[in-house]
């Protein structure tokens, strides 16, 4: 697995699953867009509202969906930063061949000191999980559907406002949900255990 460190956490952001240009992802997410070029255009304008030219933003798969290969290329122009992939289900060409600083299936980074896994899919635990490493986890794929905790987040724009979000936002979130850690066959659910049982 590649890692990348950054020392600035001011400059690195994260997103996931905008389906540009995939129109039945309007009623199927429930998102509030009157068309599919209304929604690209809308999510075109708050990724750039909260990316800067001179930012990073690691985008966690699923790009785009059923969009014409024209088009996929002139949205990417139009995204500031510099711009990585993670693989998501549907990124297909012409996804695959845009113009990405490099693409992953899994990839950790250092964002000024704290570890974070990416995946496209949510992962039950990950290389640094749990009390003593405290790496989190962040993923998309699941629309808003797949609750995280205070470990890990659906970074995907139906989760989280339409907007890619720095790690002071992640954290943010994060503090918000349950939490949940595990040591040793022990699951600890908001200050409860639970034991699993031993095999015979």
């Amino acid at each position: 697995m590649q890692k990348f460190a950054y020392a600035d956490a001011d400059r690195v952001l994260f997103t996931s699953d905008h389906h540009f240009g995939h129109a039945a992802v309007i009623n199927l997410c429930n998102r509030p867009f009157s068309s599919f070029d209304n929604m690209d255009q809308e999510m075109i304008q708050r990724w750039n509202d909260a990316v800067r030219p001179s930012d990073t933003v690691w985008h966690l798969g699923d790009f785009a969906h059923k969009c014409r290969p024209d088009r996929v290329n002139w949205i990417f122009s139009r995204l500031n930063g510099t711009k990585h992939l993670v693989v998501g289900n549907h990124d297909k060409r012409p996804a695959m061949g845009l113009g990405w600083k490099s693409i992953h299936d899994l990839v950790e980074l250092d964002v000024a000191g704290q570890r974070i896994v990416l995946c496209h899919y949510a992962m039950r635990t990950w290389p640094g999980a749990g009390p003593r490493a405290k790496a989190i986890h962040l993923y998309g794929h699941s629309h808003g559907k797949m609750p995280g905790n205070r470990h890990s987040l659906d970074v995907g724009v139906d989760n989280v406002g339409y907007t890619p979000l720095r790690l002071e936002h992640v954290k943010a979130e994060m503090s918000k949900l349950p939490d949940v850690t595990w040591e040793w066959g022990n699951e600890r659910v908001e200050g409860y255990e639970k034991t699993e049982a031993k095999a015979r």
